[in-house]
């Protein structure tokens, strides 16, 4: 094995360095996180409706074997021996299946199935002493610590491993990697089990074997059928990544059709199998429960159908009657103007550019590669980055107009959490935006004031992910008064 050179020797110390403050900032507040406290002092194990409807079904797997979470009885209450029916267990994020009567989680199954045998192995490593009924915060505390700090640390590894060949300034290279650590939602999200984190570190491991191939020129197999599983596992995760998954594909087959045929898309076929044979054994048909609008319409249920929109919408309860009614002031019912919309997903309360400016970097990066020579390899991604932003910002602004999903910026929550998938192929980019004017202090000093400010907003997240990010809070009716819901 041949000796690293000196200065390559000395950044890949100080990688191991900020990697490993980061791994244990992350473990950290995994660890110390307790939920929320009810005003009898319960803490819940949870930090909201929406992870505990994963760790609802995750249970019901886990120690009833069924993908139902409860059933509710003719009085409109959940039968005994309902998962939901528990204190701290109950959440919005469900349906009932109006054939049987049962009631499930309205997330995709398949995380909570994989994440059921991880539950199982606990009890049985644990002699069934580890489980959700006696010791729910250290159950979740574990899940959670695998599936979103494990792959963190893989991912600023492999990254750390990406900047050799893409970052030629040392300061570049030790911003990069500390933007990647602690400068994302990824690092804020980490305290919660959700699928935004997972599938941004899949998207990663799907796009790392494909840089491998793509820049460097390397053939052997098991980079194809990496890349094809972790791109399929993406897909699962987050549908639109099935345009990652379909770019990917065509860019292997450029290359390599054989080896793209025969290891990458069996195994990026896998995981999509699984996601919709899953959703088979809840709905009894393909599509995803949360399709089924009209599964919603239950008693208590949180979400009902807007007569007037045919959208659903988020209720709340009417403190005269004590019955259900559209929060109309609920951001779960918005449906803001498209321009509006746009304007707080990019630089608004919920802006990508607002809360992350480090961002800013890798819009820059983008134009030097398309625009600059030298930058080759480079440019597949860089057009990918730009490609998938601009289609997915598009979508989301565009597609509820025609009845496809809502324009309320992903509920109660930090960040635009719909598009985290994309944060690590924005990682890829950013050390080029930062390149041209690295050397000036002035520069510097700009980059840095936008990583505290980005650094701000992933901790701030990690109080409770699944509340309103800072600027939005600053915003709010409660303070500046510019937002009302």
């Amino acid at each position: 094995m041949q000796p690293l050179p000196d200065g390559l020797s000395t950044d890949r110390r100080l990688d191991s360095l900020i990697i490993a403050l980061a791994a244990g900032a992350v473990l950290g507040v995994i660890l110390i996180a307790q939920g929320r406290r009810t005003d009898k002092g319960f803490t819940h194990p949870m930090h909201s409706p929406n992870d505990r409807s994963r760790f609802a079904t995750i249970r019901a797997l886990g120690d009833q074997g069924t993908y139902a979470i409860g059933r509710l009885q003719e009085n409109g209450q959940y039968e005994p021996g309902s998962v939901v029916a528990e204190q701290g267990w109950d959440t919005i994020d469900k349906v009932r299946r109006p054939d049987n009567g049962l009631i499930y989680s309205s997330k995709p199954p398949l995380l909570p199935t994989l994440l059921a045998y991880e539950y199982r192995l606990i009890k049985w490593l644990s002699a069934g002493r580890l489980n959700f009924a006696d010791h729910p915060l250290a159950v979740v505390r574990i899940i959670v610590a695998s599936v979103n700090w494990l792959p963190l640390v893989v991912f600023l590894f492999l990254y750390a491993r990406l900047l050799d060949s893409c970052a030629s300034d040392s300061w570049v290279r030790n911003y990069s990697l500390a933007a990647a650590a602690v400068g994302t939602y990824l690092s804020g999200f980490s305290v919660t089990l959700n699928n935004h984190t997972i599938a941004a570190f899949s998207a990663f491991f799907a796009l790392y074997p494909a840089y491998v191939v793509w820049c460097k020129g390397r053939q052997q197999w098991w980079l194809f059928a990496l890349s094809g599983l972790f791109a399929g596992f993406t897909a699962a995760l987050e549908l639109p990544a099935a345009a990652l998954l379909a770019v990917l594909f065509m860019g292997l087959m450029w290359k390599q059709p054989r080896t793209t045929l025969c290891c990458f898309l069996p195994l990026a076929l896998l995981p999509l199998a699984g996601h919709v044979w899953t959703n088979y054994l809840i709905t009894g048909d393909w599509t995803p429960a949360y399709e089924h609008k009209e599964w919603y319409e239950f008693s208590g249920s949180y979400w009902k159908i807007d007569p007037e929109t045919g959208r659903l919408v988020g209720t709340k309860t009417d403190p005269d009657t004590g019955t259900w009614v559209i929060n109309r002031a609920g951001i779960d019912s918005q449906f803001e103007s498209w321009h509006v919309y746009l304007f707080h997903m990019s630089i608004g309360h919920h802006g990508i550019f607002s809360l992350s400016p480090i961002f800013v970097f890798t819009v820059l990066g983008i134009v030097r590669v398309l625009a600059g020579p030298g930058r080759e390899p480079l440019k597949p991604f860089a057009l990918l980055a730009a490609g998938l932003t601009m289609l997915l910002l598009a979508f989301y602004t565009v597609a509820p107009a025609f009845g496809i999903g809502q324009r309320n910026y992903g509920g109660m929550c930090n960040g635009l959490r719909w598009l985290f998938w994309l944060i690590p192929l924005w990682l890829m980019i950013l050390p080029v935006g930062l390149e041209s004017k690295a050397s000036c202090r002035w520069f510097r000093g700009i980059a840095l004031a936008c990583l505290v400010i980005s650094a701000a907003s992933a901790f701030y997240a990690t109080r409770n992910p699944w509340t309103r990010p800072w600027l939005h809070e600053v915003l709010h009716a409660e303070n500046l008064g510019l937002i009302k819901y």
